[in-house]
């Protein structure tokens, strides 16, 4: 004769073992609800620094391009300097 298991130890047992990965699962929903949350809030701080980056700093190339024209206005403006000092020598105020 082989020993029957009662059903309602069979059923208390499947009970039980579902219960328990229900319970897991939603620990780990929980547990991969704050990873997703920790992310977004990353990627919005990362976000947030790539913006300042880009308000704050120029390219170097850009600061290149920027540079050259800055150099050719000086360059303009101590042409113009020594073309009013040229002309302004021409005519030196009398001696006393």
């Amino acid at each position: 004769m082989e020993p029957v298991l009662p059903v309602s130890i069979v059923l208390g047992v499947a009970g039980g073992a579902l219960s328990v990965i229900v319970t897991l699962g939603r620990k780990f929903e929980t547990i991969d609800q704050r990873q997703q949350a920790h992310v977004h809030l990353m990627e919005k701080r990362m976000d947030t620094i790539e913006l300042r980056l880009a308000q704050d700093y120029v390219d170097k190339t850009d600061l290149q391009n920027i540079l050259e024209r800055l150099d050719a206005r000086i360059d303009r403006m101590d042409y113009k300097l020594d073309q009013i000092l040229i002309g302004y020598n021409k005519m030196p105020p009398p001696s006393v």
